[in-house]
C-alpha cells in the first residue's frame, strides 16, 4: 500500500487492483471501482475533501494521529494491575523469557499489591472504567495457592469498596492438582492456558521440570474449566520446530481443549531463548493462515497480537497500555519481560515503588521513557501498518538495541498478516460496491467481526 497524503501528513493509503482499489486509513477501509478510484485519489489530495468517502477517510486518519499522540502526552494512570507473583515454575520450557526457577523464590509482598490496587482503583474511578487484574508469570502463578488467594481477596475487597467491576484473568501452564483446578475455575473470569500442541510438541517445548510430559495435566485442567463454564483461551508459542505444524496444533487444541480463542505468538528472543533462531516469516504466515481456517471451522479464533487492525497500538510497553506491572522485589516495571526488581533497576525500567504506605509512580522517568519509545523508526514512517504494529517488540527494544534493521522477522509477519486481513475485507466490501454505484466503505472493527462469523 502506498501513502497518498504525504503533503497533509495524514496516514491514508492506496492499493490499486485490477477491478477496484483499496483506500485505507487506520480503522477504516473504502473500496472503489477502478473508474472511480482516480477521482477519489484526487479528492484526497485536496486540503478539503468533497466526497463523503474521502471526508471519512480523513476523519479516521486524523483520529488515529490524535490517538497515537495522546499515548505520549496523556498522564500515565493505569487501570490494569498485572502481577508476577513470584518466579518459581514447575515446567522447564526451553524458550521461557523469564527463566524461572523450580525452587521457591521471593514473592510479591501482599501489602504492596494491595497498595498498588488502591492506586489502580482510584484511576478506574476517575476514568469510569472497570478494574482489570492479571496474574501472570514470572513463574507459574498458581504454585502458591494461599498467597494467590490472599492477593485475590484483597484486590476484590478494594474494587468492591470503590464500587468497581473487577475482571480477573490468570495465565497458567495448567499443571496442578484436580482440587486446585476446581478452585481456579471459580476464582477467575477468564483463564489463559498455555499449550503448544499435541503431546509430541508439548513434551518437547513445555516439559515438566523433571522432563516428563505435561499434556495429561493440561487436558485435565481444561476439562475442569469447562465443567465450571469458565471461559478459556489458549496461548501457543511457535518455534522453528513447530512452525509448519500449526494446522495440527489448531486441530488438537480445538478438539481436546476447546477454547474460545487461541493466541499464537512466535517465540520471544529473551531469557532462555535469547539467542534462539526465529521461524521463517513466510512459513509462519502461510501455516498460520491455514491453521486459522481450521480453528474457524470449530468456532474458535486463531489470533496473534503483533498487529491488531481493530486497535491503534504500538509495542507492548506498559507505559502506553495503562498497565501497572509489579514484579518480585515490590517494584513496578515498564516491560513485561522484566521479572525481578534487580532486572528493572539495571535496565532503567523501574517506574514505581512503595513509599510512606502508598505505591507511588515516578512520572518524570515514565515521561522520559515514553519519549524514547514512542517515535517511529524511519523505515516505518510510510508503512500502512504503522498504527497497528508492535514493531520488533519484544525481541528488540530501542532502549537496549537502538534502531532495528527493517524488515525484521516480526515486521514481515505483522505486515503480511495485516495485508491479508485488509485484502479479505476489501473483497467483502467489493461485493457490496458492485451493487452500490461502485463504492463501499466500512469500519475495520465491523469487517473483522464479519470475517469471524
Amino acid at each position: 500500500m502506498l501513502l497518498i497524503n504525504q503533503e497533509h501528513q495524514l496516514p491514508i493509503f492506496w492499493q490499486e487492483g485490477d477491478a477496484y482499489s483499496l483506500f485505507y486509513a487506520p480503522g477504516y477501509l473504502v473500496v472503489a471501482a477502478r473508474l472511480l478510484a482516480a477521482d477519489l485519489w484526487q479528492d484526497l489530495q485536496r486540503p478539503e475533501s468533497q466526497t463523503p468517502a474521502a471526508r471519512r477517510l480523513r476523519q479516521w486518519a486524523e483520529t488515529a494521529v490524535h490517538t497515537r499522540q495522546s499515548a505520549l502526552t496523556a498522564p500515565f494512570a493505569p487501570v490494569c494491575l498485572t502481577l508476577y507473583l513470584h518466579n518459581q515454575c514447575n515446567l522447564r520450557c526451553p524458550y521461557c523469557y523469564a527463566d524461572p526457577s523450580p525452587r521457591s523464590t521471593p514473592r510479591l509482598d501482599v501489602d504492596t499489591v494491595h497498595a498498588a490496587a488502591r492506586l489502580v482503583a482510584e484511576n478506574c474511578q476517575q476514568q469510569q472504567r472497570p478494574f482489570t487484574l492479571v496474574c501472570h508469570g514470572g513463574g507459574e502463578p498458581t504454585l502458591n495457592q494461599p498467597h494467590l488467594a490472599q492477593v485475590l481477596a484483597g484486590v476484590q475487597a478494594i474494587a468492591a469498596a470503590a464500587a468497581l467491576s473487577l475482571f480477573r484473568y490468570i495465565a497458567t501452564n495448567g499443571v496442578m492438582p484436580t482440587a486446585k483446578a476446581h478452585w481456579l475455575a471459580q476464582q477467575f473470569d477468564l483463564v489463559g492456558l498455555s499449550c503448544d500442541g499435541p503431546a509430541a510438541i508439548q513434551s518437547r517445548q513445555r516439559p515438566l521440570a523433571n522432563g516428563q510430559n505435561s499434556t495429561p495435566y493440561v487436558e485435565r485442567t481444561a476439562r475442569i474449566l469447562h465443567e465450571h463454564q469458565t471461559p478459556l483461551h489458549v496461548r501457543v508459542t511457535i518455534t522453528p520446530f513447530s512452525v509448519m505444524q500449526q494446522v495440527e496444533i489448531a486441530e488438537y487444541i480445538c478438539r481436546r481443549l476447546q477454547p474460545e480463542e487461541i493466541h499464537v505468538e512466535p517465540v520471544y528472543r529473551a531469557g532462555r531463548a535469547r539467542t534462539a533462531v526465529l521461524p521463517d516469516a513466510d512459513q509462519f504466515v502461510d501455516h498460520f493462515l491455514q491453521a486459522q481456517q481450521v480453528a474457524a471451522a470449530y468456532g474458535a479464533r486463531w489470533l496473534t497480537s503483533g498487529s491488531r487492525l481493530q486497535e491503534i497500538h504500538g509495542p507492548y510497553c506498559h507505559l502506553f497500555r495503562d498497565v501497572l506491572h509489579l514484579v518480585p522485589g515490590d517494584v513496578a516495571s515498564a516491560c513485561f519481560k522484566t521479572s525481578t526488581s534487580p532486572q528493572a533497576g539495571q535496565q532503567g525500567l523501574q517506574i514505581g515503588q512503595m513509599g510512606d504506605g502508598r505505591f507511588t509512580l515516578n512520572q518524570p522517568h515514565i515521561t522520559a521513557l515514553r519519549q524514547q519509545l514512542h517515535p517511529l523508526p524511519p523505515p516505518c514512517q510510510d508503512c500502512f501498518n504503522q498504527y497497528h504494529c508492535a514493531r520488533d517488540c519484544p525481541d528488540n527494544c530501542p532502549l537496549e538495541d537502538g534502531e532495528t534493521a527493517v524488515p525484521s522477522f516480526r515486521c514481515r509477519v505483522q505486515k503480511k498478516l495485516a495485508q491479508v486481513q485488509l485484502t479479505q475485507m476489501g473483497a467483502g466490501l467489493w461485493a457490496k460496491a458492485r451493487s452500490q454505484d461502485g463504492i463501499a466503505e466500512g469500519r475495520v472493527m465491523t469487517e473483522i467481526k464479519r470475517l469471524g462469523d
